[in-house]
């Protein structure tokens, strides 16, 4: 399947207010600060752009337009600061339609779980781990709280340590779908610490001069990856197929969801 041509066309009160057309119109405007030559540029007619900006301006809570006054081969037509703002917008939200459009191929995301997609799409981070999860509890004390999050997988607990304000800056409740992020230096080859210990299977080893990556394999089948420098390694006990105990401290988890 080719990649479809995905056009927003947005109306007020059933009246054409913005399309792919019109925003075509709005940059050549931008671009020649004139009316009668943006028309030409984009293959229509003075009338029909004349049209698409009153109905522009009518509909519009804030005007799009700064007209120079000089008759139809004169004068100029530039676009206001809120109009330049709103062609941002409309390319944005182009651009996450058709990157929405391109998870469908991936079945591993499910269509009705609107933070895994918007995740998908708009999501970009360093961090090498995103997973998904489920807040089971939230226990409070003075100053942080400690969340405790099942995983998609429906049996790995995870518990991140944040504080009060991130609580209520993310409005974290129980059964509120999140995504945790961990860079792959924060996981410890090591069990130690009263929560986040796992048994992994090593399932990739990835060398160069001075890092080594593990694609690490939960029971379940939840991947994971750390990251340590060779020199902190004895590299002969890394090797694929080798069961590892692991530690994520709870303090190097980050929490992102839809608010």
């Amino acid at each position: 399947m080719s990649n479809p041509d995905i056009l927003l066309t947005l109306k007020y009160s059933n009246a054409l207010f913005a399309d792919a057309r019109r925003i075509a119109l709005l940059k050549a405007i931008h671009q020649t600060g004139s009316l009668s030559q943006a028309a030409k540029q984009i293959g229509i007619s003075y009338k029909t752009a004349w049209d698409a900006i009153n109905d522009i301006n009518r509909l519009s809570d804030k005007p799009f337009f700064i007209t120079a006054t000089g008759g139809k081969g004169g004068g100029g037509t530039t676009l206001s600061d809120y109009a330049i703002r709103f062609i941002d917008l409309y390319d944005l939200l182009t651009k996450m339609q058709t990157d929405a459009f391109g998870i469908l191929k991936n079945e591993a995301i499910p269509l009705n779980d609107v933070l895994k997609v918007a995740a998908k799409v708009s999501l970009q981070t360093s961090a090498r781990n995103q997973l998904y999860g489920v807040i089971e509890s939230i226990d409070l004390n003075e100053i942080s709280a400690r969340v405790s999050v099942l995983l998609q997988d429906q049996q790995t607990k995870i518990c991140v340590y944040v504080t009060h304000a991130s609580v209520t800056r993310l409005k974290l409740s129980v059964g509120k779908d999140i995504v945790l992020l961990i860079k792959a230096p924060q996981i410890e080859l090591s069990a130690c610490g009263k929560y986040n210990h796992y048994s992994v299977n090593i399932n990739k080893v990835s060398f160069d001069q001075h890092w080594c990556e593990l694609e690490l394999l939960l029971n379940s089948g939840v991947k994971l990856y750390a990251s340590r420098p060779i020199c902190e390694l004895d590299t002969s006990q890394i090797e694929q197929g080798k069961i590892l105990d692991i530690y994520i401290n709870p303090e190097n988890i980050m929490i992102a969801t839809l608010v």
